[in-house]
C-alpha cells in the first residue's frame, strides 16, 4: 500500500487510519481479515517525522520515521513485525502521526508491504 501527504494548509495528522483491515479483501475461504505485519517499507520524508501505530487503546508504535529521511527496512526475513493484534490493538488498524508539519514542501511517501492475517 502507498501514502502520500502534501501540506497544504492543515496541522499535523494525529492517529488518522490509514489500513482499515475491516476493508481488506476476504480470505479464499471467506475469513474476514483482523490484522496486519509489516514486512517492508520505503519512504521518502521532508519536513516532519512520522510515526506508524497499531490502533489500540493506547496506540503502539510500530515504526517512527526521521524528519528529512530516506529509507527502506525489511522485516521479511523474520516473518515481519509482530501482527496489529499482537501489538494489543482491538480493531487491527494501521495509522499514522506526524509531528512537525506545518510549511510548504513538506511531504512524505511510504510505500509498505503488508501481509494479512484472518479470523
Amino acid at each position: 500500500m502507498a501514502f502520500q501527504l502534501q501540506y497544504v494548509d492543515t496541522g499535523d495528522e494525529d492517529a488518522v487510519k490509514k489500513v482499515d483491515v475491516s476493508t481488506l479483501t476476504k480470505s479464499a475461504n471467506g475469513a474476514s481479515c483482523n490484522s496486519v505485519s509489516l514486512l517492508e517499507c520505503w519512504w521518502i520524508i521532508q519536513g516532519m517525522t512520522v510515526m506508524v501505530e497499531a490502533d489500540a487503546g493506547t496506540d503502539v508504535i510500530m515504526m517512527h520515521m526521521a524528519a528529512d529521511d530516506i529509507g527502506y527496512q525489511d522485516f521479511s526475513k523474520f516473518g515481519g513485525l509482530p501482527s496489529t493484534v499482537e501489538y494489543g490493538s482491538t480493531t487491527g488498524d494501521v495509522l499514522f502521526t506526524t509531528t512537525g508539519l506545518g510549511a510548504a514542501g513538506d511531504t512524505y511517501n511510504i510505500v509498505m508491504r503488508m501481509k494479512k492475517h484472518y479470523a
